[in-house]
């Protein structure tokens, strides 16, 4: 059996089930039917209906497959559903930026109270880096994904390891990918915030800490969010401009017909 015919498959109605082609509860055509569409075999169509099973997008019976509910579905549907566009869905991006806040602030009171002074001493010096304005984009990420990786460790919470990797995998490589969106703080926003959160790891003030990555983070959430919606706004425009010039760019009538 083919993988690709798999994830063909697999793919294939994972979109239809995304973009509402098929909603909770619809019962999906057979699998000889889905076969015969895909030019597949059943034994593909199985294996792919197994994918969708292990996101938690469909329920497998005997009498068949149905779509579920979207909200049960598993943490790994978050980076199809940002695929689904060119640029990611401004309100998606949102709430997961919501949830990484309150999250990674949490994170950072554990880090501050838990992790060693070398731990700390080891952020502080990527949270140094990210402030220099000449520091190219690719080092201000990798310092940036420094200083939250050693966060998250001298948290010393397994749990919250897990999140951040499936969030790196889910979200951020994806929004990183994203040529006209920059994850990149301006300077005069990050300078003052990073220096007064240097002041608290040093001094390892847990409150303070958790308050200024959250108002940190916040700045940041918005203006991603605001870059994401203009982004959307000037595509939509430029579908709409090549449509309407679609529609009045007609052919010349031919000589001697009616007009």
């Amino acid at each position: 059996m083919s993988e690709t015919a798999v994830e063909r498959v697999a793919q294939t109605l994972r979109e239809d089930i995304l973009t509402g082609r098929y909603r909770a509860g619809d019962r999906l055509p057979s699998e000889r039917e889905l076969a015969e569409r895909a030019g597949v075999s059943r034994s593909a169509v199985r294996e792919g209906l197994r994918t969708l099973a292990q996101l938690g997008l469909v329920e497998i019976s005997p009498s068949g497959a149905r779509v579920g509910a979207l909200q049960n579905a598993s943490l790994d549907i978050v980076g199809h559903l940002l695929d689904l566009h060119d640029v990611p869905d401004a309100t998606l991006v949102d709430q997961i930026l919501e949830v990484h806040t309150h999250l990674f602030s949490s994170c950072v009171r554990m880090a501050v109270i838990r992790g060693s002074d070398a731990e700390l001493h080891a952020v502080r010096a990527h949270l140094h880096a990210i402030q220099h304005d000449e520091l190219e984009s690719s080092a201000y990420l990798e310092h940036l994904h420094g200083m939250v990786n050693g966060l998250v460790d001298a948290s010393g919470n397994f749990v919250l390891r897990l999140l951040r990797q499936a969030l790196k995998l889910q979200f951020w490589d994806r929004l990183e990918a994203q040529q006209d969106i920059s994850v990149r703080m301006p300077q005069e926003v990050l300078a003052p915030l990073a220096h007064r959160l240097d002041q608290a790891l040093e001094a390892r003030d847990a409150t303070s800490a958790a308050e200024l990555v959250f108002e940190l983070m916040s700045d940041h959430r918005e203006r991603v969010v605001k870059l994401l919606n203009a982004e959307q706004a000037r595509q939509l425009a430029g579908r709409v401009t090549s449509h309407l010039q679609h529609l009045f760019d007609l052919p010349a009538a031919e000589p001697g017909a009616p007009s």
